[in-house]
């Protein structure tokens, strides 16, 4: 039955005894109102003693749940929806009773939305942060060699590799450059390197809901909470924060003089252009949205330097990346050539807008991704509808009741870049590869929430500081606006725990499971590591050694200094493999004949077809069909690690004649 522990046996008892004090309140809400009464009359009177320790007990209480769920083995155990949000609720009663300041009022309005608040905001950070770990190996599919893309630009020398050679990673510019800036430090760690993603994929969500609702007439407290509900909106996505950091200068642009202005919105345009070919165009839609409709009008009518102002800053996001090329160009030649000039560049922006949507479309669009299914079981849609329906029945309530006023031309500027980024997210969203979350709709969701801003400085603030006298189902939509970005985080955060055989036996018990997550035995770690090592001490003589998986170990040091072999990246073999490219490929067969590599080290590979039925049925089958048949038909496992999912790969023996089954 496993071992005994104190440590559990204690908090099984605190447990129990918070079980009944629940039940004595409602056996005196039942029967006792009297005793109920005075019961609240005490505590009120004890909450107001408190006067500034109350923020003490409240900040603990936020703590104490994160804790238990993601720091200790009941993570584990309690993974039940139901009973997380119990606790949820009782989080939340509890704060509200230590945020109301009314003398006579046990729980008001106003302190229980900012306990629904800060209560989801703690489960959020906490599920963004749930993969720092010093963990050497992958946390999820992409982990490890994410950490290794993110070193080429500032760390090259951790590396055996050629100077006068390119070392180029499957990832943007714009990506690697903010999560690779670690690597400027002379040593970093996988643990900070962790840390720093996390909040990079937190703190710009913050910052922009800070920077957007910024106003002379907002008070410290509501600005600081819509900064938060910021956050918990856009970590629905989760979107990609180069786009997040290009939307906040756009956000300092808006209503700033334009020798300010235009720089801004300029490097905004810039910067999400070079991160993605996709952005290209958002800040200037963003900046057009929030100069027509974010400001009152006199009269319902446009001035010239209303229209002025709003198209020189959409400009303005073009700027940098298309127009100052073109100006360059143009200036190189001669006055009789600059028609020829504009035309070739032209031409050439075109080709290059067109070459990179080709790359996309080239790869299968899984339309049915859109509904329920095995990757993403709410369905794109169905997972945008919970996401935006509390804020889209807000807007809407308040334009029908004249609460924000806006023209015709205003209207439009709103719903022109909502539907062009609605439709474009959505087409990418189905594309093999994706569809497992909205990150796709980033640009729709980031302009979603410009449109909150807009409504919060024409009439809105006013309005939500008078929601204690709304009608009901208005106070539970805001209430919805607040916990469903929440709940996925409440729901899903467990601790990131190498786990002793007692542990898993203890947890497999309590919870009544035979499959427990958790990190393996720190025994196994380091065994993994070591094999790792010795593997590569015998190999490294007898050719190159390739990692297609799990770059992150030379990157931090795990494993010998050995030559790297750039090409061959997993995530890079996956793409080509989802576009059936194969000219990629064929050099790699060549290689894998030649028994070129001594040793290959990657996830574990199995000849398996699964289909759309299962997740990420389709990549799967393609990463089979390109990757893992070919080269497990030119070499066989040395050695399988399950508890770490690697597998060491050494050239076959007796060499099979693979040509006649490759794709």
């Amino acid at each position: 039955m496993g071992e005994f522990s104190i440590k559990w046996g204690l908090g099984f008892a605190a447990f129990t005894i918070f079980l009944i004090s629940l039940l004595g309140i409602l056996w005196l809400s039942l029967w006792r109102h009297e005793a109920l009464h005075s019961s609240t009359e005490r505590i009120i009177s004890f909450r107001q003693r408190l006067i500034y320790s109350r923020w003490i007990i409240a900040l603990f209480l936020l703590i104490l749940p994160v804790y238990f769920f993601q720091y200790t083995l009941w993570g584990l155990v309690f993974t039940g929806i139901y009973f997380r949000l119990f606790i949820w609720a009782i989080l939340i009663l509890l704060l509200a009773i230590l945020f109301t300041g009314k003398e006579k009022s046990l729980i008001t309005w106003q302190a229980l939305q900012v306990g629904v608040l800060l209560s989801g905001t703690s489960f959020v950070i906490a599920s963004v942060f749930s993969n720092v770990t010093n963990y050497p190996f992958n946390l999820y599919w992409s982990d490890g060699n994410r950490l290794w893309d993110y070193s080429i630009m500032f760390g090259r020398r951790l590396y055996n590799y050629p100077q006068d050679q390119p070392l180029s990673a499957f990832i943007s510019p714009g990506r690697q450059f903010l999560w690779g800036l670690p690597f400027l430090l002379p040593k970093t760690t996988i643990l900070f390197n962790r840390f720093w993603s996390a909040l990079v994929l937190s703190l710009p969500y913050v910052v922009l809901g800070w920077v957007a609702f910024k106003t002379e007439g907002t008070r410290k407290k509501d600005w600081l909470l819509v900064g938060l509900w910021a956050f918990l909106f856009l970590n629905q996505g989760p979107i990609y924060s180069p786009l997040v950091l290009s939307a906040i200068l756009v956000a300092i642009a808006w209503r700033r003089p334009l020798w300010l202005a235009i720089p801004l919105v300029a490097l905004a345009g810039y910067y999400a252009e070079i991160t993605r070919f996709t952005w290209e165009f958002a800040p200037s839609l963003w900046a057009l949205m929030l100069e027509m409709s974010g400001i009152p009008l006199k009269g319902a009518r446009f001035t010239i330097r209303n229209w002025g102002r709003s198209i020189v800053l959409a400009i303005s996001g073009i700027s940098i990346w298309y127009l100052w090329p073109l100006v360059q160009r143009i200036w190189g030649n001669r006055a009789s050539e600059t028609s020829n000039a504009l035309s070739e560049l032209t031409d050439t922006l075109a080709g290059t807008v067109a070459s990179a949507q080709g790359s996309v479309s080239s790869q299968p669009l899984l339309w049915y991704r859109l509904l329920p299914n095995e990757t993403y079981p709410e369905g794109i849609l169905g997972g945008l509808f919970i996401a935006i329906l509390p804020l889209t029945i807000l807007l809407i309530y308040l334009l029908q009741k004249t609460h924000w006023q806006i023209s015709l031309w205003q209207r439009l500027a709103i719903l022109g870049p909502l539907l062009a980024f609605l439709i474009v997210g959505l087409i990418i969203s189905t594309k093999i590869g994706g569809g497992n979350n909205l990150h796709n709709l980033d640009m729709f969701l980031i302009a979603l929430f410009f449109v909150a801003v807009i409504a919060w400085k024409n009439g809105g603030s006013e309005w939500f500081a008078q929601s204690a006298q709304h009608p009901l189902w208005i106070k539970v939509t805001l209430i919805l606006l607040v916990a469903l970005p929440a709940l996925p985080s409440l729901s899903g955060v467990r601790p990131n725990l190498s786990l002793t055989t007692a542990e898993i036996e203890q947890v497999k018990i309590l919870a009544d499971t035979e499959i427990v997550e958790g990190l393996p035995p720190i025994d196994e770690i380091n065994d993994a590591i070591w094999y790792i090592r010795y593997a590569i001490d015998n190999a490294e003589e007898g050719g190159e050694i390739l990692f297609i998986d799990q770059r992150q170990l030379l990157t931090f040091g795990y494993v010998p200094k050995v030559p790297l072999v750039s090409e061959y990246e997993k995530k890079r073999m996956m793409n080509e493999a989802m576009s059936g490219s194969q000219a990629y490929f064929n050099p790699y067969y060549q290689d894998l004949a030649d028994q070129r590599f001594s040793l290959i080290i990657t996830e574990p590979l199995k000849v398996y077809i699964k289909d759309e039925e299962s997740v990420f049925g389709e990549e799967s089958d393609a990463w089979t069909k390109w990757v893992a048949a070919p080269t497990l038909c030119y070499y066989e496992p040395l050695e399988t690690l399950r508890s770490v999912y690697i597998q060491l790969l050494v050239p076959r023996q007796e060499p099979l004649d693979c040509l006649p089954n490759l794709p």
